[in-house]
């Protein structure tokens, strides 16, 4: 089937078809109908569909197969960092090639996670800046791994016809991701005639940060109408959605919106001229099912068709002879099934409850007691068994070595936690035996000098082009431009070719590496300020703590 029913043109009652292709469906939940009309049109469109529910208690799609969680792993650096990124919920910056690294000859997750250990293992000599990244990447992969080992995936993805509905809500956001990059690769590489449809856009397709579902939904998008593969996206708003997969989709279903700024996002994306658009107000006033269609071919205000009802209801809805609030979806017409057992016979649906029930509990304890209890007392250990590995004759603990274990082990600890975890680990020993822990003012001291010979690592790596542009920026205190660069700084001719390109790739180098700040308008800012802040924000460094650290490296940089 080329076309499918959608519903009726407001007003005329015309009956509006679309063609099947990638579409996007917008509108404030449960006040616009997303969730009913692209369940109406799988279910006209004939064809088999997969989609996922990812909020606690969500109510749509009510009628399907229940199929289990599917998970095909992956352990390249590309997955690895889309992975990273979606669990710092921010792009990755400078961290590209230690994650390179530890993925080489790595055919799983866990053997990454293999890999970043031995690099804390002391087999090696690793700077400052290198411990640092990979404290980082170790602390992220002890997040997801006992998720990802916990849980009760399916190696295999089988689906029925008709609507097949994967539950992922006990899940944490970075498995939600890893679970539908693996279905739309499988589906793409797989399966024919097949709808995927991606919930919560703006959270699996971020536009500012990397995701594991952003490479697999641009590929899908591009490659999948050729198996009759179709992507279709739903998001409250367009506001956070990665452009990418958006410039391929030809269908734009847009319902309810009440902010301004996203009623503009939403008027953007109508093929109109500006006086032939619907006005802002007719945005903000749109009923539960009442939709703007935007086509190639058309756009139209319809009223979309759920698939419970009938023809001539429908109908009277879209001419205003009907007021919509007045409809009610019918208690649901056909029950969830889960697919069938070994003997071939369906499984009875009071069964299915009491086994999802019994087997989400079980998987949450077990997560649980793996991802807090488990790990928090590995971390606390690892503690103790530094402090007892000092020789028990030594009167004085080395306070930069424990700092140092600290500051690896737990991260996330602020500083008088850290003290009251050193002593409490010191042992408990005969006789009389004096230690000296520095006070708190000492450990703050040590994270300063940390943190700035960090950043000091950073700024060495540059090229010494580079640095005379980092001291320029700095030293002017305001906004500057490429061409000013080049002219007042480098003293190079700002319209040479080839110098601007290699100026410009520094600047995008120092850039990523937040030494400066390039703004949308062409202005350069000097942002070596706010990285420090940024990177003392753990230890709640005072203005002044950031002052001396930036002072501190200023005069670093003179030397």
């Amino acid at each position: 089937m080329n076309e499918i029913k959608l519903g009726y043109e407001i007003g005329s009652g015309e009956p509006v078809n679309i063609s099947l292709s990638h579409l996007i469906a917008t509108g404030i939940t449960q006040l616009s109908g997303k969730t009913t009309t692209e369940e109406a049109l799988i279910k006209r469109s004939g064809k088999r569909a997969i989609v996922f529910k990812t909020k606690v208690g969500e109510t749509g799609f009510g009628e399907g197969v229940i199929i289990p969680p599917y998970f095909k792993e992956k352990s390249d650096w590309q997955y690895v960092s889309s992975l990273l990124e979606a669990t710092l919920k921010e792009r990755l910056k400078f961290e590209r090639s230690w994650i390179i690294e530890v993925c080489k000859g790595a055919d799983s997750l866990l053997q990454v996670k293999a890999n970043i250990d031995k690099k804390l293992s002391g087999e090696e000599r690793l700077n400052s800046l290198s411990r640092s990244v990979y404290t980082t990447l170790q602390a992220y992969f002890e997040m997801i791994l006992p998720q990802l080992q916990y849980a009760n995936f399916s190696r295999t993805l089988e689906l029925t016809d008709g609507i097949n509905i994967m539950d992922l809500e006990r899940f944490s956001e970075e498995i939600q991701s890893l679970v539908i990059r693996s279905v739309l690769d499988t589906v793409l590489n797989q399966f024919k005639d097949t709808i995927v449809v991606i919930p919560e856009a703006w959270k699996f397709l971020p536009q500012e940060r990397g995701s594991p579902c952003k490479l697999a939904a641009e590929s899908f998008i591009r490659q999948g109408a050729t198996n009759g593969n179709y992507l279709w996206i739903d998001s409250q708003d367009m506001a956070g959605v990665d452009k990418t997969p958006l410039k391929q989709i030809s269908t734009w279903i847009l319902g309810l919106q009440r902010e301004r700024n996203e009623v503009e996002h939403t008027l953007d994306e109508i093929a109109l001229p500006n006086k032939q658009k619907p006005k802002p107000e007719e945005i903000m006033t749109l009923k539960k099912g009442h939709f703007i269609v935007a086509t190639p071919e058309m756009t139209k205000r319809v009223y979309v068709q759920p698939a419970w009802l009938d023809d001539a209801t429908a109908l009277g809805i879209a001419k205003g002879e009907i007021e919509v609030s007045t409809i009610k979806r019918p208690e649901q017409l056909v029950s969830i099934q889960q697919q069938v057992g070994s003997n071939g016979h369906a499984i009875n649906p009071e069964d299915i409850k009491f086994y999802a029930k019994i087997n989400h509990d079980i998987v949450e304890i077990r997560k649980d007691f793996f991802a807090k209890t488990e790990q928090q007392q590995k971390q606390l250990d690892g503690i103790g068994r530094a402090v007892m590995d000092l020789k028990a004759n030594q009167p004085q603990i080395d306070i930069d070595e424990l700092t140092s274990i600290v500051l690896q082990k737990i991260p996330s600890l602020n500083r008088q936690e850290i003290v009251d975890e050193v002593v409490k680990r010191i042992p408990k020993m005969t006789g009389t035996v004096t230690y000296e822990v520095s006070p708190v003012e000492k450990l703050n001291k040590d994270f300063l000098e940390d943190a700035k010979s960090q950043i000091i690592t950073v700024i060495n790596g540059l090229d010494e082009e580079q640095k005379k542009v980092l001291k320029f920026c700095e030293a002017i205190g305001k906004g500057t431009t490429l061409s000013e660069i080049m002219e007042k700084c480098l003293f190079l001719n700002a319209t040479s070719g080839g110098s601007r390109q290699r100026v410009t790739t520094g600047l995008n180098t120092m850039n990523g590496l937040e030494l400066i700040r390039k703004e949308p308008n062409g202005k350069i800012y000097g942002n070596l300020k706010q990285k420090i802040a940024k990177h003392l924000e753990i230890f709640s460094a005072s203005p002044q703590e950031i002052e001396a650290v930036y002072n501190n490296i200023l005069m670093e940089m003179l030397k």
